[in-house]
């Protein structure tokens, strides 16, 4: 058990109560705020951030083919989208990481992993604390699936943070040389790649 990722997330979760006393967190399962998290996504990564290359892409493209196999959380101040955390579980399809990145996941907990992808939060509360309160969710949702590794996707000063914040431990998954392909696939984000360079990484839920 890690105690300092315990009492971090609990200090937030208390803080989080008091600043936004209505504040509710929830999957996302109706077309009416399915809609509205992708207007907030492509708000925020394409029009704010500018990750996405409005001209090699779409917000119709966040409709991809990992949507069917994935739990969208949302986190609501009186029924209003404030932020939002998308985990992609283990299908067919495979995983956003391996469309991105040349990585040989272990085969033999791939059942047991899901990717956390598409954490947003709206400007004007990012302070941290609605992040905290996705990510409980998303631990709790993945506990009660039985998932025990989460791959995410994020810059080497985020992972500091939450190793430094909160004592998590973050393990390198191992990258190859791009194919031509993801290459490709990569252009409609490559300001994502340059400005925030990310890497691949596996958390164990178990040490959380």
């Amino acid at each position: 058990m890690n105690i300092k990722c315990r009492i971090k997330t609990l200090f937030g979760i208390f803080f989080l109560k008091i600043r936004y006393p209505k504040i509710t967190f929830k999957i996302i399962d109706n077309s009416e705020e399915l809609e509205e998290m992708y207007r907030l996504i492509w708000q925020i990564y394409s029009l704010e951030k500018k990750y996405i290359n409005q001209d090699r892409s779409s917000l119709e493209s966040l409709k991809d083919e990992y949507e069917k196999n994935a739990i969208k959380i949302g986190a609501f101040i009186d029924n209003n989208l404030v932020g939002t955390l998308r985990i992609i579980l283990s299908s067919d399809e495979g995983f956003y990481v391996e469309k991105d990145f040349n990585v040989d996941l272990p085969k033999s907990s791939y059942a047991e992993m899901a990717e956390l992808s598409r954490l947003v939060v709206a400007k004007e509360h990012r302070d941290g604390l609605i992040s905290v309160g996705l990510l409980k969710k998303a631990l709790e949702i993945s506990k009660r699936k039985k998932i025990k590794y989460w791959i995410v996707v994020i810059p080497k000063e985020i992972k500091n943070y939450f190793t430094n914040s909160f004592g998590i431990r973050f393990y390198p998954i191992e990258t190859k040389e791009l194919t031509e392909k993801q290459i490709k696939i990569r252009e409609k984000m490559s300001n994502y790649y340059i400005t925030c360079a990310p890497t691949p990484y596996l958390i164990n839920l178990m040490e959380i």
